[in-house]
């Protein structure tokens, strides 16, 4: 991070001579032959370089004539020569060094410099040294003479990574080679000649630049001490010692809590670090934050620690929103005070309570409201038992009046509660039990169900709520054994005056309780999460119904409803798609019905489930059009076949004028959109006359048939006779 808000370019006194991947094409062999070096030092010198520098091993020897060209032209040379040596294990497993340096002939008039480098234990070379010393002899480093830089041999230094290795000059030594028109690029600079070919494998791993060339590396440290940024380093005690020292300080005082001492101990963290940028970028010196970070970052996790404790023990009794006492309190205090008459209220509208507040004038509602209500209450304790209810043990003077009790408590909200500077009007129902709150909470729901003020407990409302829940149950086993029915209303193509092909409903015949209407059980289970299943069930019934009519009339049409829960179900949709698929009809018999609302709740995610069926070549008709708040603009993004008009317009339009214009209207601009049109709600013969005026697709209503079982639609419609009366209706 300090690299990047520093980053500065490279000096331009350093020049790297990459060997690279066209200049490896040179010679097909390597090592290259050393007449090639001896040419690039003439070549160098011609172009007037100050200093030129090798990162090659010359160790061992060449040819006789080759050896004997480049000592010569290293003689000859004006310009300064450094030839490297390093220093590495004899053998394996053994501790013992031996240096390995030029061949005698090349050194007689080269400078020998060290290019030993050492990885640290991550494998990243981010630290460079002055020098290294064999066998009693002291050689400087590479970058230590190019820079002409002195330090400890035993010394190193940090890499300075703010210096890009993009603005370093580079030259392709075959372009050294190959050019006489070198002087504005090399003279009076220092050359380093070394190899970036991948091939080669010189190449190490930094902490900012990942893997680079060794000769790269070489050249960032001599620039590093060209700019003076090899920079004294304090070293990582200094700034964990006055970081504990300051943070010592402010614990002592004593007057500044634990969310503040955390915040202190951020603001070191931030300082430290500001510090280090500024004196990083005046060149005065470095230092580490590692260890102050680390004691920094435990503080303030214990203190994180140790207020979520406290807040756990403090909110364990009291409402985080209101700040009362909560439900496990109020329990508390009857287990400990034993029981009485216990009072709920639930507020009324509470959501519009939320928008109408924030955090603070929440707190400052809750206050003023168990202000009112505290003369009720047993203690003056108002308890907040549920998201929207409050609760109190009713004081022992009003435990004989009851309804009184619940009067007083309404005028004492008659007029509005302030949160803050809003006055906000509350109304409330409530509940009431001698046995236990949670009846008392049941209590309030029934009150609010049944729209009286208050009510006691009520044994046949639990009973009400435990019929629903096992017709839940019974649900579950009927869908499970197939035992719900499917019936199928015709659909009329009013343009042909033949049939089109039918809706599949799903009915419910229990054994017991009768037929129960779909809209008990449908939302039932979306509500519970469990439509699916009769989803496929329906599909599937319905595909093979359909398979059977197209050997008696080929081409009809069957329409499924897609519940607004299971547009969003991905894995819904894959699975419904791939039924069909699998099923013997053309895709294009099959038509989705999804309500216009379902689109409208997540319109991405309902485009990408409609494209998906579309493009599986099932049709997608949107029900109920006219109900929600979209327009024939909006549907036009969504990728649909046709629009289903609700009922309630169609069959009103025979006598209700805005509806006959809507309905008129809207078939006008669905055909200009491409879109077919079907209308649901047919009752009479003039209501169908005005839809094929208009020039309705589809009709479906009661007028053309009621919804029918399998039996008779195939009896009556495919084999009868109910499709040639209908023509004559």
């Amino acid at each position: 991070m300090r690299a990047d808000l520093l980053e500065k370019p490279a000096s331009g006194e350093v020049v790297i001579v990459e060997i690279d991947a066209q200049s490896l094409q040179l010679v097909n062999r390597w090592p290259w032959p050393r007449d090639l070096y001896a040419t690039a030092i003439e070549k160098l010198n011609q172009a007037g370089a100050t200093q030129i520098a090798f990162d090659i091993d010359f160790s061992s020897h060449s040819t006789e004539q080759n050896d004997r060209l480049f000592a010569n032209a290293i003689d000859k040379s004006e310009a300064t020569v450094i030839l490297p040596t390093f220093r590495q294990l004899a053998s394996t497993g053994q501790s013992e060094f031996v240096e390995s340096l030029p061949i005698p002939v090349l050194r007689k008039s080269a400078f020998l410099a060290s290019v030993n480098v050492s990885p640290d234990n991550r494998g990243q070379l981010n630290r460079y040294s002055y020098g290294t010393t064999t066998a009693d002899t002291a050689r400087p480093s590479l970058a230590s003479m190019i820079a002409e830089v002195q330090g400890n041999i035993d010394d190193s230094f940090a890499i300075d990574q703010s210096i890009d290795p993009a603005t370093i000059p580079r030259l392709s030594f075959v372009d050294l080679l190959n050019s006489d028109q070198l002087s504005t690029k090399l003279a009076g600079k220092k050359v380093l000649i070394g190899a970036t070919a991948i091939e080669l494998g010189d190449r190490y791993s930094m902490s900012r630049f990942g893997v680079i060339p060794g000769v790269v590396i070489q050249a960032l440290a001599s620039e590093t001490l060209i700019q003076g940024t090899n920079l004294p380093d304090l070293g990582e005690y200094l700034t964990l010692l006055i970081s504990a020292i300051l943070i010592f300080i402010f614990i002592t005082t004593r007057k500044i809590g634990s969310r503040g001492l955390i915040g202190i101990a951020f603001v070191v963290m931030f300082a430290l670090v500001l510090f280090q940028l500024m004196a990083e970028y005046l060149h005065l010196f470095t230092y580490s934050n590692v260890p102050a970070f680390c004691f920094l970052s435990v503080y303030i996790l214990s203190q994180k620690f140790l207020t979520t404790t406290t807040a756990l023990k403090t909110s364990q009794y009291i409402d985080e929103m209101s700040g009362l006492p909560n439900e496990a309190s109020l329990l508390r205090v009857i287990n400990t005070r034993g029981f009485g008459y216990i009072a709920t209220a639930r507020l009324a509208d509470f959501r519009e309570l939320l928008v109408l507040t924030n955090r603070s004038t929440r707190r400052n509602l809750f206050e003023n409201l168990a202000s009112r209500l505290k003369f009720l209450a047993r203690d003056d304790s108002l308890y907040h038992v549920d998201f929207d209810m409050v609760a109190w043990i009713v004081k022992p003077e009003y435990a004989e009046d009851i309804p009184g009790h619940f009067t007083t408590a309404s005028a004492l909200l008659q007029a509005p509660v302030m949160a803050g500077g809003t006055k906000i009007k509350i109304d409330a129902t409530y509940g009431i039990s001698n046995a236990s709150l949670d009846e008392s909470k049941i209590a309030s729901e029934q009150a609010l169900a049944s729209g009286t003020k208050w009510a006691w407990h009520d044994d046949e409302f639990d009973l009400a709520i435990g019929q629903k829940h096992d017709l839940l149950i019974e649900l579950d086993q009927a869908i499970e054994n197939g035992s719900l029915g499917v019936v199928y209303q015709p659909k009329w193509d009013l343009s042909t005056n033949r049939l089109n092909g039918a809706e599949a409903l799903v009915r419910w015949n229990h054994p017991e309780r009768g037929m129960i209407s779909p809209e008990i059980f449908i939302p039932m289970l979306e509500k519970a999460g469990r439509i699916d299943g009769l989803t496929f069930q329906v599909l599937r019934r319905a595909l093979n119904d359909l398979s059977r009519w197209n050997q008696l009339r080929p081409g009809l049409t069957c329409s499924v409803n897609i519940s607004a829960k299971l547009l969003g179900d991905s894995e819904f949709v894959h699975d419904a798609v791939a039924m069909v698929d699998e099923a013997r009809v053309d895709n294009r018999q099959i038509v989705f019905e999804v309500t216009e609302t379902a689109t409208l709740t997540n319109p991405e995610q309902s485009i990408t489930a409609l494209e998906l069926i579309q493009k599986s070549g099932i049709r997608v008709s949107i029900d109920d059009y006219g109900t929600g708040q979209s327009t024939l603009s909006y549907l036009q993004r969504l990728p649909v076949s046709e629009i289903k008009l609700d009922q309630s317009f169609v069959k009103t339009m025979t006598w209700d004028n805005a509806n006959r214009v809507m309905v008129k209207s809207t078939i006008r601009m669905a055909h200009d959109l491409g879109l077919k049109i079907v209308a649901e709600g047919i009752e009479d013969q003039t209501c169908l006359e005005l839809l094929t005026r208009y020039g309705c697709d589809i009709g479906q209503g009661w007028y053309i048939s009621k919804p029918i079982t399998t039996d008779v639609f195939e009896a009556g419609w495919l084999i009868g006779e109910l499709e040639e009366k209908r023509l004559s209706a």
